[in-house]
């Protein structure tokens, strides 16, 4: 693997876009220049496509640029366009309370006010939840305060834990595995139980399982645990 500058300038920054435009076809993202996290997301030939030439990273980039965009810019081509969101904002309560739970199911806890406001995670450097946000159809937290006042409140209503501003790790673990049974218990009601369900569900986790896909294998495991609850609820009743 060729050795890689460990500072880029402006200039070799804008360079390095206009290369990678005429080697692949189009402007990187931000996770083409995040290995790590594209190894986190199951995309490791994103990762290893990076790796195969020498190319800044996604933190050198925003050091100089006040977004991704504005660099691609800066190089003359155009931003790859965010996923269209068929359902923007998601601003009623109970698209709200959905959304809540289909977070955890997803990625294992509620989210912060940083992952659905994309602003402050600016502020904060986290892009890496800017990203997160725009993968799927997710409220914004100004339409979770406007109709539950907080988080909190939201999370009550949807039968989930708030994050706590401080409390223990072993406290904290806590309640992600409560969050994450309560995910299930909410699936569980809207599944239709039985073996062919659960089979289903079976086949769903050996997918993402081979698929090095993280956060599809912990859905998948969340909807497991939703089908067998369903069945033996449903075997209980008899």
């Amino acid at each position: 693997m060729p050795s890689r500058a460990r500072t880029y300038t402006r200039v070799e920054i804008v360079d390095a876009l206009k290369r990678w435009a005429v080697v692949h076809g189009e402007p990187p993202n931000m996770i083409d220049w995040d290995p790590p996290r594209a190894r986190r997301l199951g995309h490791g030939w994103r990762a290893e496509r990076f790796e195969d030439g020498r190319w800044p990273t996604t933190r050198m980039v925003l050091a100089h640029f006040p977004s991704f965009n504005a660099a691609i810019q800066a190089a003359g081509l155009t931003p790859r366009p965010a996923p269209s969101r068929t359902r923007p904002n998601l601003s009623g309560s109970e698209a709200i309370v959905d959304a809540l739970v289909e977070w955890t199911r997803r990625y294992g806890d509620i989210p912060t006010m940083a992952d659905w406001d994309p602003t402050r995670a600016r502020r904060l450097g986290q892009h890496w939840r800017i990203a997160r946000y725009y993968q799927g159809d997710w409220p914004s937290a100004r339409s979770v305060a406007l109709h539950f006042g907080s988080f909190a409140n939201a999370a009550a209503s949807a039968g989930l834990i708030a994050r706590p501003r401080c409390t223990s790790n072993d406290r904290r673990r806590e309640q992600q595995a409560l969050n994450r049974r309560a995910a299930a218990v909410t699936g569980a009601s809207r599944r239709i139980p039985g073996r062919e369900d659960l089979a289903d569900s079976l086949r769903a986790v050996a997918t993402a399982r081979a698929a090095a896909d993280p956060v599809a294998l912990h859905a998948a495991l969340i909807d497991l645990a939703a089908s067998a609850l369903a069945w033996a609820e449903l075997s209980g009743s008899d």
